[in-house]
C-alpha cells in the first residue's frame, strides 16, 4: 500500500483546485493593500504631528507581523477544528478504520488538506512583509526571527485544532474549545509568566506557548532573549508534534468510546450542570418560551466561558486604573469584545449550520411553526448568553475610564492629547462599534448558515467579512459596513426562510 495514502490523496486533489494557485495571489494581493493602508496612515499622522515616532519600515512590519499572528492563531480554529469530528458525524470515520489504515495516516491527510492553502497564503505574504527592509529599520536577522515564529504559529494552531477535532463530535463544541486552547496558551500563559517571572518553572510553561517565539523575535527583546526564542519556538514546535501525535493515538480510541455511548465524566458533568438539575429538566421551561431555543438548550457550558471572560476582562479594566487609564482602556477591552464576537458568530451559525447537515432542517419545513417564531428563538438563544455580559463589560469599561479621569488630574497635563481622544473617540467608539458587530454578526451569520453552500465555514467567513476585513479596511467606517451587513442579511431573511434552504423545492413537492 503507498505510504500515507490519504495524504497523497489529499496532494493530489489540492493539486487540481483552483484555489490553490488563486489564493497566493489574493493573499498576497489583500497583504499589500493593508500594507499600503498602513503606510499611507503613517504618512498623515506625521503630516498631523500624531505619529507613532517609529520608522515606516518598522511601523509597517510591526503592524503586519500582529495582523498575520492573530490570522494565523484563528487558522486551527477556523480550518482544522471540524475536519475530523465531521467525519465522526457522518459516519465515514469508522469505514476507514475498517481499511488498513491507521490513525497517523488519517490525521496527516487532514493536515495537509486543511494547511496546504493556509501555508501557501503565509508564504505569500513574506515578500510584502519583506518591503519593510527596503524602507529600513528592520534588520535581515529580524526578519528571518519573524518568518519562522509566524510559520511556527500556523503550525501550532493547527496541531492543536487537529487534536481537539480527534476529540470532538459537535462542530460548534470544536470550534470553542480549540479557541479556548489557544487563548490559554497563547494570551493567559504568557500573562501568568509575566506577573511571576521570578519562578523558574513558569518559564519552561511559557516556553510552550506559540507567543513566545513570536515576542523574542522583535529586535527590541531579541538581544536580551536569544536563547529564550530558539528554547520557546523547538518547545512549541514540539508541542505541535505532541499534538499530533496524541490525535494520531487517541482517534480510533474517541471513536470507540463514542460508539460505546459512554457518559461524560464527573466534571464534565458538573460543568455542564446536568449533575445538578439535569438536562431534561432544564429543558422543560424553555420549550414553554421558544421551540427553537429548547432545541438550542441553554448552553451552559458556553455560559461559563462568556462570564468568565466578562469576569477577567473587567478585573483587568480595574487593574489599569490610573493616570494612563483612559489611554490604556480601549486597548485592554479589545482582546474580550473579539472573544465575544467570535463565539457569538459561531453560536449565530450553530442552529441553521448543524440542521443542514444532519437533514433536521426540511423537517423543519414541514412544521406550523411562523418563521418569525424561529428567528425570535434564534436571537433571544443568543441575547441570554450574551446580553448581560456584554452590558457589564462595557459598564466597567465606561466606570473604569471615569476613575481614570477623575484620580488622573496630573496625569492629564501631561497626556492632554491621547486623553483627550481616547474620551471623545477611543471608548464611545469601540462601545458603538462593538454593539453594531454583535447585530452585523448575528444577522450575517445566521442568513450564511442557512443559504450558503457550505455550512461549515459559515462561522469562519462572518468572522473574516463582519470581523476582520473591515478591520483592515480602516478607511471605510466599521459603523457603515455593519449597517450595510445588518439591512441587506435581515431583508434576505425576513422572506419565507423555506425558500433560502437548498432543496426545499424538493422537499414540499
Amino acid at each position: 500500500m503507498t505510504f500515507l495514502p490519504i495524504a497523497d490523496r489529499e496532494l493530489r486533489v489540492a493539486a487540481r483546485h483552483r484555489s490553490t494557485y488563486y489564493i497566493r495571489a489574493v493573499t498576497a494581493l489583500i497583504a499589500l493593500l493593508v500594507g499600503g493602508f498602513i503606510l499611507i496612515m503613517e504618512l498623515l499622522s506625521r503630516s498631523l504631528g500624531v505619529s507613532s515616532g517609529l520608522a515606516a519600515g518598522k511601523m509597517l512590519f510591526y503592524a503586519l507581523s500582529w495582523y498575520l499572528f492573530l490570522i494565523c492563531m484563528l487558522a486551527g480554529v477556523f480550518l482544522a477544528s471540524d475536519c475530523l469530528s465531521v467525519e465522526r458525524r457522518e459516519g465515514t470515520l469508522g469505514f476507514l478504520f475498517l481499511t488498513d489504515l491507521k490513525g497517523y495516516d488519517i490525521v496527516l491527510g487532514k493536515l495537509l488538506a486543511v494547511s496546504l492553502n493556509a501555508f501557501y497564503g503565509l508564504l505569500a505574504v513574506f515578500p510584502i512583509l519583506g518591503l519593510s527592509l527596503a524602507l529600513g529599520g528592520i534588520t535581515g536577522g529580524e526578519f528571518a526571527r519573524m518568518c519562522l515564529a509566524l510559520t511556527n504559529a500556523l503550525w501550532f494552531s493547527i496541531t492543536a485544532a487537529l487534536w481537539v477535532s480527534a476529540r470532538s463530535e459537535l462542530s460548534h463544541r470544536a470550534m470553542i474549545q480549540t479557541l479556548l486552547l489557544l487563548v490559554l496558551l497563547a494570551v493567559i500563559v504568557p500573562a501568568f509568566a509575566a506577573r511571576f517571572s521570578n519562578l523558574g518553572w513558569v518559564s519552561l510553561v511559557c516556553s510552550v506557548s506559540p507567543y513566545e517565539p513570536f515576542y523574542h523575535a522583535q529586535a527590541a527583546n531579541y538581544p536580551q532573549g536569544a536563547g529564550n526564542f530558539w528554547s520557546s519556538l523547538a518547545m512549541s514546535n514540539l508541542a505541535g508534534w505532541g499534538f499530533l501525535g496524541l490525535a494520531s493515538w487517541g482517534l480510533p480510541r474517541f471513536l470507540e468510546a463514542g460508539a460505546a455511548g459512554q457518559k461524560p465524566n464527573t466534571w464534565r458533568g458538573l460543568l455542564a450542570g446536568d449533575l445538578s438539575l439535569g438536562r431534561k429538566q432544564r429543558r422543560r421551561g424553555l420549550l414553554e418560551i421558544n421551540p427553537v431555543l429548547w432545541l438550542l438548550d441553554d448552553s451552559r457550558g458556553l455560559r461559563w466561558m462568556i462570564w468568565g471572560l466578562c469576569i477577567v476582562g473587567s478585573g483587568l479594566q480595574f487593574a489599569f486604573v490610573g493616570a494612563m487609564g483612559a489611554v490604556v482602556a480601549p486597548y485592554g477591552a479589545w482582546p474580550f469584545y473579539f472573544l465575544l464576537k467570535v463565539l457569538f458568530a459561531i453560536q449565530a451559525c450553530r442552529f441553521f449550520g448543524e440542521a443542514r447537515r444532519a437533514g433536521t432542517l426540511e423537517l423543519l419545513c414541514t412544521t406550523p411553526i411562523a418563521d418569525k417564531t424561529i428567528y425570535a428563538g434564534l436571537w433571544l438563544s443568543l441575547r441570554r448568553l450574551f446580553l448581560w455580559p456584554v452590558v457589564i463589560l462595557m459598564s466597567v469599561e465606561v466606570l473604569c475610564l471615569l476613575l481614570s479621569l477623575s484620580q488622573s488630574q496630573t496625569g492629564m497635563k501631561g497626556n492632554a492629547v491621547m486623553i483627550t481622544l481616547s474620551i471623545i473617540y477611543g471608548v464611545p467608539w469601540q462601545l458603538a462599534t462593538s454593539i453594531a458587530d454583535f447585530f452585523a454578526l448575528g444577522w450575517f451569520g445566521l442568513w450564511l448558515s442557512l443559504a450558503g453552500k457550505k455550512p461549515e465555514s459559515a462561522a469562519g467567513l462572518t468572522i473574516l467579512f463582519v470581523l476582520v476585513l473591515p478591520f483592515v479596511a480602516r478607511c471605510v467606517p466599521t459603523l457603515l459596513i455593519d449597517a450595510v451587513f445588518i439591512a441587506v442579511c435581515a431583508s434576505r431573511l425576513s422572506p419565507d426562510f423555506r425558500k433560502l434552504v437548498p432543496g426545499s423545492d424538493r422537499a414540499g413537492r
